[in-house]
């Protein structure tokens, strides 16, 4: 293969330590630009960088560029590349697609369009065509569309190169492993380790750090252990090249001599997915591990200069918590009295209250993690005189018996207004339950209930996302649903709290959500990073779409024979309304060959389940951009073809009112379930179900074939059909029969009906 220039990807922020790497491996035209760096590199340099580079996400060989206008053009320029010099018609292929401020808006249609044109290619020619395998396909494709301008390219990594193979368990927010290693580089590990310098975590969670360091220590390739790469099913891939670089990346391993490396935590269940991973990646001969807090029980460090290596827990708003800044003066008083002499590295989501250590310090690199805006701090920890260190190690022990209640980042006090996310209480798996809210017991015991009544219910009816609990205690009024992810089965939890009354003291009802939140990751084996807290107030018309975070996190999870995306913390709702479980499941198998439409259609599951059945069409619409791109997702999963399955950017009202102009075929099956209130700046009126829905209803049985039914629901509690509609149509009420077993708590939680016309 000839030189070609590739971008090599990488976190924003990391560029420059990336670009050392590259240039470290004998790659010499190298040019930095935004999350990545351009090089020109040969076939072996693409297979170092993929096996050797500790900070790159993903290695991009160009394929094509050219100017898009419409999405035809791009289809038919995509057509005009020969993918057999890539890809065979028996082969598989997946997309990943980017788009900005251009003519294709929906990164999953794109994706879809992309994946379209080359398999059609294959058809056309061979009458055969690839499939799509989305976690080791033989071809992975990238598309960048940026204004119109399209770079495609071949993903050489295939998944992300963080990836490294030796992670068993996470902890309860784990750094990704080229993070890691390049906050590593940073601190300037790699001299230290030459030196053989010993390093500690004294707060190592699962090990991340501990385990890149040895690697580093130890000259093991990151990508050693990967079994998968996206180069290995391309046509120009050459094994026997790669099989002597694996070769001479075994010999290069130096496992023996090398630096101490220690970490602690006193988290029991972060030791233990420490160990596990230690042990994954070959390395416990070199890394030790204790349950502990080092900042109280460990001996002081001797054997020095070493590295301190810390990354605390930090969160978006934890700076608000005038608490967290005694963590971190008790922090700079622990490491001058017990590490003198040492150099601390500190990763903080929280840099403005790094002077509360007392240390001089230099910024080595800022980057994010986890959408949040970090720093890399590191300190020349001075050599403590004798009476400092028994100065401070009194005080570090006083302050010992009083640190777990003084500071705990993932419970800071509450400040929420009406929708705002609450943070979760600190997982207490290992430790006793909070018991300073009254009535937790019960809770607990309710919860218990509750599982074992529904247990062998959602068995047999094969639900795995259900509602658990619905403030069946009037003290601890949440509503509790529990996700199962479709492929692992890890439980994902929302506790939504209803807004306390006035009178309620707001510190205990903070201390009952904190116990609650303890209880439900313990009784439903639920890590804290899936345990997302949110309170639910009366709904306000403006606040409907309202973005509570930014994690944009997505889970998998199944409903019948649909795979539909949830989404945890960004959203006061997750993308997926439990209640109309068996509307959904009703409209799979009542759509078969027929047309379907979807008004209001939030994230689409309901279309996703009519077009799993077999609907022939259907139309969502949905004024929501940020719902319409999930709807997307959602078709993607399933594999839904957008030529049949059309997705709508619009106001539902104005949407009728255009199609009936048109007017277009009439549909089989409608779902209409509207909000209660609506407004945006994109209307030119509000929506009120109450003083509205009638109109809308009559006009969806304008456009609803004879013989087809509109299902009509909604979740005001005060509703009331209007008057005269039951001698216009044939009105039945399904609200009692839409209810599943999970809701019998809460019959009110919505209303249905299926209208249809009235027979001649």
């Amino acid at each position: 293969m000839p030189t070609t220039t590739c971008f090599v990807a990488c976190a924003a922020g990391l560029e420059k330590i990336l670009h050392s790497e590259l240039k470290s491996l004998g790659i010499k035209k190298l040019r930095i630009r935004r999350a990545g760096v351009d090089c020109t590199v040969e076939l072996r340099q693409i297979y170092q960088v993929c096996l050797w580079s500790r900070v790159a996400n993903r290695v991009l060989y160009p394929l094509m560029a050219f100017k898009v206008s419409d999405e035809k053009s791009f289809y038919s320029s995509l057509m005009q590349h020969d993918w057999s010099l890539h890809l065979s018609q028996s082969g598989s292929l997946a997309v990943d697609f980017f788009s900005a401020d251009s003519v294709i808006t929906h990164s999953q249609y794109g994706a879809q369009l992309t994946k379209d044109a080359v398999v059609d290619w294959f058809r056309e020619r061979t009458g055969e065509r690839p499939s799509v395998d989305r976690q080791t396909p033989d071809v992975r494709i990238n598309v960048y569309l940026y204004k119109n301008r399209a770079r495609v390219s071949l993903d050489m990594a295939g998944s992300s190169l963080h990836r490294r193979n030796y992670r068993q368990q996470g902890g309860l927010a784990p750094l990704k492993e080229n993070l890691a290693a390049a906050l590593l580089l940073a601190s300037d590990w790699p001299a230290m380790a030459k030196s053989r310098a010993p390093m500690v975590d004294p707060m190592c969670g699962s090990g991340t750090f501990l385990i890149e360091a040895a690697m580093i220590a130890a000259n093991i390739a990151p990508g050693a252990m990967r079994s998968y790469f996206g180069f290995l099913g391309w046509r120009q891939h050459d094994p026997a090249l790669w099989q002597a670089l694996i070769d001479e990346a075994s010999a290069a391993r130096q496992i023996d001599n090398q630096p101490a490396l220690a970490g602690y935590d006193i988290d029991a269940k972060a030791v233990a997915a420490a160990r596990a991973n230690v042990n994954a990646a070959g390395l416990e001969s070199i890394i030790h591990i204790e349950q502990g807090d080092f900042f109280t029980e460990a001996p002081p460090l001797t054997g020095g200069p070493g590295l301190l290596m810390i990354n605390p827990p930090y969160g978006e708003r934890l700076e608000k918590n005038s608490e967290i800044g005694v963590f971190y003066s008790r922090l700079g008083r622990s490491v001058r009295s017990r590490a003198g002499n040492w150099k601390l590295s500190l990763f903080t989501g929280n840099p403005s209250l790094f002077h509360r250590t007392g240390l001089s310090r230099r910024v080595a690199l800022e980057c994010g993690n986890g959408g949040i805006d970090c720093r890399l701090f590191i300190a020349d920890i001075p050599p403590p005189s004798a009476q400092s260190v028994v100065d401070q190690a009194a005080r570090v022990t006083e302050d010992s018996h009083t640190h777990a209640a003084a500071f705990n980042p993932w419970n800071s006090p509450a400040t929420a207004t009406d929708q705002k996310a609450l943070s979760p209480a600190t997982q207490a798996e290992d430790s006793e339950t909070p018991t300073t809210a009254p009535g937790l017991d019960q809770f607990r015991d309710r919860l218990r209930k509750n599982r074992k009544q529904l247990k062998g219910w959602l068995k047999s009816a094969g639900i795995s996302s259900y509602r658990l609990y619905d403030a069946d205690l009037p003290d601890y009024a949440f509503a509790l649903d529990v996700f199962q992810d479709a492929d692992t089965n890890e439980h994902y939890v929302s506790l939504q709290e209803y807004r306390a009354p006035g009178h309620i003291d707001p510190l205990l009802a903070q201390q009952r959500i904190d116990g609650a939140a303890a209880v439900v990751s313990k009784e439903l084996d639920c890590t804290i990073e899936n345990l997302a807290i949110k309170r639910r107030a009366q709904q306000r018309a403006e606040s409907q779409y309202a973005r509570l975070q930014k994690l944009e996190r997505y889970h998998e999870v199944r409903e019948g024979n649909c795979r539909l995306l949830i989404n945890l913390h960004d959203y006061l709702d997750v993308g997926l309304f439990l209640d109309h479980r068996k509307v959904r499941l009703w409209l799979a198998r009542a759509a078969q060959n027929k047309r379907v439409l979807n008004l209001y259609c939030y994230t689409a599951s309901a279309t996703v389940h009519a077009a799993v059945g077999g609907a022939s069409s259907s139309i969502s619409v949905d004024k929501s951009n940020k719902y319409i791109a999930w709807a997307g997702r959602n078709f993607a999963l399933n594999d839904i073809s957008l030529a049949s399955h059309q997705l709508h950017h619009a106001d539902c009202a104005q949407w009728l009112a255009d199609y009936k102009k048109s007017p277009g075929e009439r549909f089989d099956l409608i779902f209409l379930d509207p909000p209660t209130f609506s407004n945006s700046t994109s209307m030119d009126s509000d929506w009120d179900v109450q003083r509205d829905h009638r109109v809308m209803i009559e006009e969806c049985l304008s456009i609803l074939k004879p013989g087809g039914t509109l299902v009509f629901s909604n979740n005001y509690r005060r509703f009331k059909l209007a008057v005269g509609l039951n001698s216009q149509f044939d009105i039945e009420d399904r609200s009692k029969w839409s209810l599943q077993r999970d809701f019998a708590r809460n019959p009110r939680i919505h209303q249905c009906w299926f209208i249809r016309h009235k027979a001649d």
